[in-house]
């Protein structure tokens, strides 16, 4: 893999990064002006070596939510607690003494003890998010929608799952990448 050049359109900025897969479909941040737009809005190639400006500052490529290299969180939409997911499994429940998941997030009466899965997954592209339906007693629902018994689905920043009366919201760890998911 190369080296990629593009100019700001804003500043005339040269930028520059290494290739990366999917890099056609990122969003770059100028680090000079801070403009911020897909890289198809930069000019590229001959046009790009071209350019004015040195390359002394790092261009920033903001991923976006199917490329992440984070592994993500989730946060209660009602307190704002937020849990930081691991790689593998997390079993997310209610948290009562007896309870065995290992993200213990609420005393709602209406999610269980082991309620939802979220397999954090590494890709050759980053990391993915499957929502595992665990046959718990209460149902789950993904952005206001039932899942049935044993589904896998696959989990973007800013989905809404709600485990019992709870909303808890899948989060990238950087607050701009979620934002932008939204």
């Amino acid at each position: 893999m190369g080296r990629i050049f593009i100019v700001c359109p804003e500043c005339r900025q040269q930028l520059s990064f290494n290739e990366v897969p999917g890099y056609q479909n990122m969003v770059v941040e100028c680090p000079k002006c801070h403009f911020k737009a897909n890289v198809s809005v930069y000019q590229s190639g001959a046009q790009a070596r071209g350019a004015h400006g040195a390359d002394e500052m790092p261009t920033q490529l903001v991923l976006p939510p199917q490329y992440t290299l984070d592994v993500g969180q989730i946060r209660v939409k009602a307190t704002n607690e937020i849990q930081w997911l691991k790689p593998g499994t997390n079993v997310i429940g209610r948290r009562a003494q007896t309870g065995t998941a290992d993200i213990k997030i609420s005393t709602d009466m209406y999610m269980s003890r082991r309620h939802v899965q979220i397999d954090v997954v590494k890709t050759t592209t980053g990391y993915e998010h499957h929502l595992v339906e665990i046959n718990s007693k209460n149902i789950v629902k993904l952005n206001g929608k039932p899942i049935n018994r044993g589904d896998v689905l696959i989990l973007k920043f800013g989905d809404v799952m709600t485990l019992g009366t709870t909303d808890i919201i899948l989060e990238s760890n950087s607050e701009e990448a979620t934002r932008l998911a939204n």
